[in-house]
């Protein structure tokens, strides 16, 4: 139940979540000095947090915000579309140009005819919002904090002569506000706005290096989030001339129509843009030519998160409209299933790890078209385990590629030994993402389990599906860890790394994070997401002793851990008690003392041999398997829309 916020409290409470990042913002564009740089982004990270913290113990609330606060959204929206437009005539891009114009022609006809219309409540927090401004306030601050240092190496890299990090920050604690105001808003103009301020932060962002290849990504990124943008302007026409409404939680209430259809299905492919699904992929694969902390917030807490956010927020509605539904859920499967092969053929670890987030996002995705109760409750818990998991590996990736100065995996072997610290971040947060007793192995579980038993005819097909789908999940991830723990026969001592202190702030909070609540999941399905499912859908389930206990099954999670420990130590005494001795490979031959890499064959001739991964560039490569899933991807919009009738 939501209830009107007390105004002396909880207005204060969800404002801040707004403006706050806004100010710090500002003031971060100001930051030349080291000093108060890092001053703005502590504080950000410390004020953000108890303030989200602060949001959960207050529960589901509702506000609304005097007529003025429109005025103000309308102006800033329209100031955002023609800064839009200047990007488009300076850079001569004719889709930026078009779809910018797709835009401001039909917002001022809607000003003419909607300025008397009031959206009330303007803000609803229910713990769906809670969950993502938490995901969104904890570990995007964390991964600013993580840039502290990633751009300070980064600019010695590039030998600068003036720093770029104020303006970088800028956008980087600007995206953290817009974000909340996604999520927080229950008017859908509102909605929007803040939909294209996540659009211009990644844009700025993406092209934040200002080479040739940069800005190109960039215009791709603005481009296709501009499609999302024309998107919600045609939903807010329907919604005001046929629905009578722009308040999203009265629309996912009205009775089933055609229009209540076209409305929520333009809402999914606006979060098919953002969240990167196929077609709209190439962008996020694009968006991987920026600084890491980039890459980081980009998946793990803003930008496609939103799109997740939002067909999660409009499922209830797509649950009375079963076609559209199941055709959202195609869009996601198509996601999950290809991106996840297609990372097999990759060498460049983001290119690795971008794939890997369109395709967990399809995942979310497929579980909240498939909209059960169950899928739903995998869906969340997706979502929190893959914001903690894919944010930590982007950040021990961007230390590695500081240090080693390629991304390219094949060069990373021995790292292990190299770079002690940040390798074992690097596995635990690769672990994290498809073994037990990890919270993403949880939701995948759960998942296959849900989709088995929801009563759909294309049940067996979406089953099949997962199960490709993660088993080459796993085939890719065993394989990267693999060679990360490869020892060269030329490393004969561990090296001692000293990390600086933003990255053991952030990278020690994120993983201890995971653990945690890896082995408390209990907490967050009991917390977060019941909670959140509970208005719309009933779910059975018991948690005994902090297990998970289904109808469908049961996941054990802290004897799991408590397992994995007691491992981790036999194994540590083990290797203490053997002194570091490395066993040679055997390779067929005679070993050659004087060369570690090379070996002595029958014909008394010396071979050298390497250690390589097989990546399947030929069957799996790119160029060509790319067309054919876009071809499927335009196939499966179009099946989208046909649904709404």
């Amino acid at each position: 139940m939501l209830l009107e916020a007390d105004g002396l409290s909880a207005q204060p409470l969800a404002t801040s979540l707004i403006v706050l990042p806004v100010i710090l913002a500002i003031i971060s564009a100001f930051s030349y000095n080291k000093a108060l740089r890092y001053a703005v982004v502590y504080s950000t990270f410390i004020l953000l947090t108890l303030i989200s913290a602060w949001l959960l113990t207050y529960g589901p609330f509702t506000l609304t915000y005097p007529p003025s606060a429109d005025l103000l959204v309308t102006i800033l929206d329209f100031l955002l579309l023609f800064y839009f437009l200047y990007i488009g005539f300076i850079r001569k891009h004719v889709l930026v140009i078009l779809l910018t114009l797709l835009q401001i022609a039909p917002l001022a006809y809607f000003e003419a005819i909607a300025h008397e219309i009031h959206v009330s409540p303007t803000i609803i927090v229910d713990y769906l919002s809670i969950t993502m401004c938490l995901i969104i306030c904890v570990i995007g601050s964390l991964i600013c904090v993580y840039a502290l240092s990633y751009m300070e190496e980064h600019e010695e890299h590039l030998h600068l002569k003036k720093t770029r990090q104020p303006r970088f920050f800028f956008y980087m604690i600007l995206f953290l506000g817009a974000m909340n105001g996604v999520v927080l808003s229950n008017n859908v103009y509102w909605l929007y706005f803040f939909w294209e301020v996540t659009t211009l932060c990644c844009y700025q962002l993406i092209r934040h290096d200002e080479t040739e290849q940069a800005e190109k990504n960039a215009l791709l990124a603005l481009w296709m989030g501009l499609i999302g943008g024309v998107a919600f302007v045609v939903a807010m026409f329907v919604g005001l001339l046929e629905l009578n409404t722009l308040a999203i939680f009265d629309i996912l209430r009205a009775h089933p129509s055609i229009f209540s259809a076209l409305f929520l299905a333009l809402l999914s492919l606006a979060a098919f843009t953002k969240s990167a699904q196929v077609p709209f992929h190439s962008w996020l694969l694009g968006a991987m030519i920026a600084p890491t902390p980039v890459s980081a917030l980009l998946h793990s807490s803003t930008m496609v998160k939103a799109g997740v956010y939002l067909i999660l927020r409009i499922a209830p509605g797509l649950r009375l409209l079963t076609p559209l539904s199941y055709a959202v859920a195609s869009v996601g499967a198509l996601s999950f299933l290809t991106t996840s092969i297609l990372a097999i053929s990759q060498r460049e670890s983001k290119r690795i790890l971008a794939y890997s987030t369109i395709g967990n996002l399809g995942l979310i995705i497929l579980c909240a078209g498939i909209n059960t109760p169950l899928t739903l409750l995998a869906a969340m818990l997706l979502l929190v385990f893959h914001a903690m998991s894919k944010g930590l590996l982007f950040l021990g990736a961007g230390i590695v590629e500081n240090r080693v100065l390629t991304r390219n995996i094949e060069d990373w072997e021995g790292l292990l030994m190299k770079y002690p610290l940040t390798t074992t971040i690097m596995l635990i947060g690769m672990a994290m993402m498809f073994l037990p007793p990890f919270g993403m192995l949880l939701g995948k579980w759960l998942a296959i389990e849900a989709v088995a038993s929801s009563p759909i005819s294309a049940a067996i097909s979406f089953v099949i599906i997962l199960v490709i789908g993660g088993a080459a999940t796993t085939l890719f991830w065993s394989k990267w860890m693999a060679h990360m723990l490869c020892h060269p026969p030329t490393l004969k001592q561990l090296k001692v790394e000293k990390l600086p202190i933003p990255y053991i702030v952030s990278t020690f909070s994120i993983t201890a994070l995971d653990i945690i609540f890896s082995a408390l999941a209990a907490i967050i399905v009991a917390a977060l997401a019941l909670p959140a499912l509970k208005p719309w859908y009933s779910i059975g389930l018991s948690l005994p002793l902090l297990n998970i206990l289904l109808s469908v099954g049961s996941f054990v999670t802290w004897p799991l851990m408590a397992a994995l420990a007691l491992v981790l130590i036999i194994a540590w005494a083990i290797a203490k008690s053997k002194k570091g001795i490395v066993a040679p490979p055997y390779l067929c031959g005679e070993h050659i003392e004087q060369d570690p890499y090379s070996f002595t064959t029958t014909a008394d001739k010396p071979i050298r041999f390497d250690v390589a991964n097989i990546f399947f560039d030929k069957s799996l490569g790119e160029p060509r398997l790319n067309k054919i899933i876009t071809a499927i991807g335009v196939l499966l919009l179009i099946l989208v829309f046909s649904a709404v009738v």
